[in-house]
Formats: structure tokens, C-alpha cells, sequence
């Protein structure tokens, strides 16, 4: 979330519910719990299904509603139900993992800003889970245990985010697009070496890898902000940025994007200006 720079007039609420309850395979957490501080303890119970998500920032309470993923995994593969208040009609309210609507970083808590306020998820997880090599950068992974794979996880994190004592981030700053098959097609016949995966819709292309190497955006910047020299999809703020300056090299890029290879993509972020 990036909130402009005159703030923001109105009521923030900051959810600390805690708690976290191991009932045989099920964790379920207080939705003001670290969301890394629930992998770690998942990895200590020698319990498979969220490893690949280590060092994600955020607490378990925001996890669902982005469906965070990351290295081949994403939140929903592991969520059976969470309660939520539902601010419009008093309740509380549970939800299915069926019921959340789930997707791409998207959830019916998304796209419902303000409605729900999430309170309790519950995670099924695997004591004899196998690990999830699907990701490049974890291809090697396959006879790695529990606390390896986390410790490779976060290694991998390191190299692709800022030291964050010295600038800060929120992590990935763009939607992966996700086109036609025919778009797709048209891509791959331009940049032979552009990574792309199934998607629900279409065919979903790597946006660091045109944002680097088609574009050559790596660093671009607009005042205090910057894409990331190591990760084009993080936008970087350095101590003196401000929110202008992340909404500003947001539009630069996707501009430049829309111009020169003829599609559109979208913040992750939620934008309160």
C-alpha cells in the first residue's frame, strides 16, 4: 500500500490479533502475526506447504488477501479457511478457501477493499511433503529438508531486495502480465528467450525479464524512487523519496511498456492518493 504524500485523513486501524495453534498438520494464526515468523515456525514443526514463501514482509492477516506467492507457491495452496468481519453487515463471517475467490495476487478481499477485516487463517500443511523445485532458481533443491530449502529461500530474497537500513521497498512493485496466446506468441517471436507460464486467462510473461532485457529499465528513476539494479519489478524509495515520486516512475514504466511492446500492466500495489 503507498499512501500519498499528504497522508491519509481518516481512521487506520492496525490488526495485532495473535496467536498461533498447531492442531496435528493445521496451523491457524492470528491474523497480527509476522507472516514470516509463521513459515519459520511451520519449518521448526517439520511441516512442508509454505517454505518457498519465506522473508515475505507482512503479517498472516494480509497474506490472503494479496494470495502472496513466490518461487512456484502461492498462499491459496495451503489456506482452508479464514474469518474475517464483514464491516457492512456486522458479522463474522467464514470463509473456504472455495469462497475467497482466489487468484493471481488477488483475492474477494481485494477486490472488496474496505469490506473485510480479516481476523484468523487456518493453513493445512504436509508432514511428508516433497519440495517445490519449480522455480529456476530452486531447480537444485530436490534433496534439500525443510530448513535448507528456507535458508536457500531467503538467500535467493537477499540477492533480489535492498538492504532495507538503508532504503526502503515494499517488494514487488508490478503484476506479472498475463495476455493472449496470440500476444504471447508475438512476444516470444521478438525475444526468443522470454520466459512465460500457463495462466487462468492466458499465458502469464516475466515482467522483470522485459523490464531488464527487452527495455533496459533496470535503475530507471523518477526523484528519490528507482526500479531495483538486481529486481526490476521492486521499486526502490530511497530516505527522501516521496509517494510522488513511486506514482511517477510507476506511470514512466508503464508508459514506456505500453509504447514499445504494446501492453498493459497493472500496480500490485493499492494506491490511497
Amino acid at each position: 500500500m503507498l499512501v500519498g504524500d499528504a497522508g491519509f485523513d481518516g481512521l487506520v486501524v492496525k490488526i495485532e490479533f495473535s496467536g498461533v495453534e498447531l492442531q496435528e498438520t493445521t496451523l491457524i494464526a492470528g491474523a497480527g502475526e509476522s507472516w514470516d515468523g509463521l513459515v519459520a515456525r511451520a519449518v521448526s514443526e517439520g511441516l512442508w506447504g509454505v517454505e518457498n514463501l519465506s522473508g515475505i514482509p507482512g503479517t498472516v492477516g494480509a497474506a490472503p488477501v494479496q494470495n502472496i506467492g513466490a518461487y512456484g507457491s502461492e498462499v491459496k495452496d495451503t489456506v482452508v479457511w479464514l474469518e474475517a468481519f464483514d464491516i457492512e453487515t456486522g458479522d463474522m463471517v467464514r470463509f473456504a478457501n472455495s469462497e475467497c475467490g482466489f487468484g493471481y495476487r488477488t483475492s474477494v478481499f481485494k477486490k472488496s477493499p474496505g469490506r473485510y477485516v480479516i481476523l484468523r487463517v487456518a493453513f493445512e500443511l504436509k508432514k511428508d511433503g516433497t519440495p517445490n523445485s519449480s522455480y529456476k532458481d530452486l531447480a537444485d533443491t530436490s534433496r534439500l529438508n525443510l530448513d535448507e530449502i528456507r535458508a536457500k529461500v531467503l538467500a535467493i530474497r537477499a540477492r533480489k531486495f535492498p538492504d532495507l537500513t538503508k532504503e526502503g521497498t515494499a517488494g514487488s512493485f508490478f503484476l506479472n502480465p498475463v495476455v493472449s496466446p496470440e500476444v504471447a506468441a508475438a512476444l516470444k517471436g521478438r525475444y526468443p528467450d522470454l520466459p512465460q507460464f500457463a495462466a487462468e486467462g492466458g499465458v502469464k510473461l516475466s515482467l522483470a525479464w522485459l523490464l531488464d532485457t527487452a527495455l533496459g529499465l533496470k535503475g530507471a528513476s523518477v526523484g528519490g524512487a528507482r526500479l531495483f539494479e538486481r529486481q526490476p519489478l521492486v521499486v526502490v524509495a530511497s530516505r527522501d523519496a516521496r509517494a510522488q515520486d513511486v506514482v511517477a516512475l510507476a506511470q514512466k514504466i508503464k508508459k514506456e511498456v505500453k509504447e514499445k511492446l504494446h501492453i498493459e500492466i497493472e500496480e500490485e500495489v493499492r494506491i490511497l492518493d
